[in-house]
Parts: C-alpha cells; structure tokens; sequence
C-alpha cells in the first residue's frame, strides 16, 4: 500500500485540527469571513506543499522514463538519471519539512481550540454581515429608472419593407 503523499498528509491533519474540509476553509479565507492568523499561516504552508507536490510528480515522471523498462540508459543519460533522483530527494525532504511546519503551528495551540476559534470567528462575521448590508443599502441611492428606457420599441429601431439580415457565413 504507497504511502499517502505529503499533501493529503497535511490536508488530513489540517481537517482534523479545524474540523472543516480544506476547500471549505480556503473559501472561508478568500471571501474575507477568518482572519485567524494561524489558519492563514497553515494555508500558506499548505499551497507551498502544493508547489512541493507537482515538483515531486514532475521529478518521478522524469525518474520514469529515464529509467521505464526495455530502455537501456546511454552514458549521457545517466547523469540526468543521478540528477532527477537527487532533485526527487531534495522535493520531498522539502514536503516533509512543510508537513512538520505546518504540525508544529498546530500543536501549539490546545487541541479543539481551532476549530472553536473558527465558529466564533463566524458567528461573529455573521452577526456583523446583515448590518454592513443594511448600511451599504443606506448609503448607496439607487438610480430610478424611466419605464420608457427598459423597453425598447423594435419597430422604431427597424423600419418595416427593411431586408433582413443575411446568416454569416462560417470559415471553414
């Protein structure tokens, strides 16, 4: 059984501590609703795991077919062989080191202590949102508009005995 990748290592682990899947908390993020210091670190650790991640795939492709059998490698491509292993190495000793990061920011905080963080944080935005909407609304004059503007009177627009329009022609 392969070991899971570093990537669904941390997405596990940031799950657990938030109580919440990855892709909710990022949009929780992009739309401004947590300012959590700590979750917005443990997002950022996550998408350079990300960038960690397709390095990691790319090198075993290349590792791959340098190596993939019935081919035998020539002189010059053992190099490039030596190369990708080492630089396969160094990615995911990298993703091991991001994965660890991302563990000690969540370890120093009490267990459950996130995720309680990240419902009061909401409750609160949430609280807060109605009444920034009525404020937008009392502030903002809506345009009044004329009952002649929205309908448009095609027979004005094109007279009558007018040819009409020829289909276009495609390219091909």
């Amino acid at each position: 059984m392969p070991q899971p990748t570093a990537l669904a290592t941390a997405d596990a682990v940031i799950e657990a501590a938030w109580r919440r899947p990855v892709d909710t908390l990022q949009t929780l993020r992009h739309e401004g609703r947590t300012t959590d210091p700590t979750l917005l670190t443990v997002l950022r650790i996550r998408q350079s795991l990300v960038f960690s991640d397709a390095e990691i795939s790319s090198q075993q492709e290349r590792l791959h077919h340098l190596t993939r059998p019935g081919h035998v490698p020539l002189l010059h491509e053992l190099d490039a062989v030596t190369s990708a292993a080492a630089q396969l190495r160094t990615a995911h000793a990298e993703a091991h080191a991001r994965v660890r990061a991302l563990c000690a920011v969540i370890d120093a905080h009490p267990e459950h202590r996130l995720a309680d963080q990240l419902t009061r944080d909401l409750d609160r935005s949430a609280a807060v949102q109605p009444r920034a909407e009525a404020a937008r609304a009392r502030t903002t004059t809506p345009v009044p508009a004329s009952p002649a503007s929205s309908v448009v009177d095609t027979e004005a627009v094109i007279p009558a005995g007018a040819p009409a329009a020829k289909p276009r022609a495609g390219r091909g």
